[in-house]
């Protein structure tokens, strides 16, 4: 599905998040039809792609660059399950960044439901070489 931008009316000063959607199929479930917790780690990847494909480049322009990100950290608070079947909103921002690190929140809920939350997230990123030398954030991620 199509990412949407969205700007929170009521604090001008947060950052601009991005909405993703997308659907859990069977696949995603364990044998009682809720989400397999690691699972979840597929939505929040995705999403993020999304948000810096949408707000600066392709995640494979940057590859071809030089800059390989990765998973550096990951806080998730399990709130309640996603079911098969569910239409999910994973919305997506940066939180701050460092010289070298990039901190991403993220929350899940179902599609209509945007104040009960399934999941919180904090991811932090790091950005490699392709030998995997720690290299500096690009700047144009700071003013996300």
């Amino acid at each position: 599905m199509e990412p949407v931008e969205s700007k929170s009316a009521t604090r001008p000063t947060r950052p601009v998040e991005l909405l993703f959607e997308c659907k859990v199929y069977y696949e995603d479930t364990d044998c009682m039809g809720v989400v397999y917790h690691a699972n979840y780690l597929k939505f929040l990847e995705r999403a993020r792609t999304e948000y810096v494909e949408k707000r600066l480049s392709s995640v494979a322009e940057y590859h071809n660059n030089g800059y390989l990100f990765m998973v550096h950290k990951v806080e998730i608070v399990f709130h309640a399950p996603a079911k098969l079947g569910d239409s999910l909103v994973v919305r997506t921002w940066i939180e701050s960044t460092t010289r070298f690190r990039i901190v991403v929140k993220q929350i899940i809920t179902r599609q209509g439901e945007p104040r009960d939350y399934l999941i919180t997230a904090t991811v932090t990123l790091v950005a490699v070489s392709p030998e995997g030398e720690l290299k500096q954030i690009p700047s144009e991620f700071h003013s996300l």
